[in-house]
């Protein structure tokens, strides 16, 4: 899925209660993160350093 570049990004933090979901970072790549930010829009997933960075 194509990801948006006119998006104007309202993330919200989503958590797992297991660790049978994880996910990375789709801007840095990092990973795996228990816990993540994603885009309520366009529903990219960034770790909170790139985050804090958009």
């Amino acid at each position: 899925m194509a990801i948006s570049g006119s998006c104007e990004h309202r993330f919200r933090v989503i958590k797992s209660d297991t660790t049978l979901i994880i996910w990375n970072c789709s801007l840095c790549h990092s990973g795996p993160h228990w816990f993540i930010y994603e885009c309520t829009k366009c529903k990219v997933k960034r770790c909170e350093p790139c985050t804090r960075k958009a």
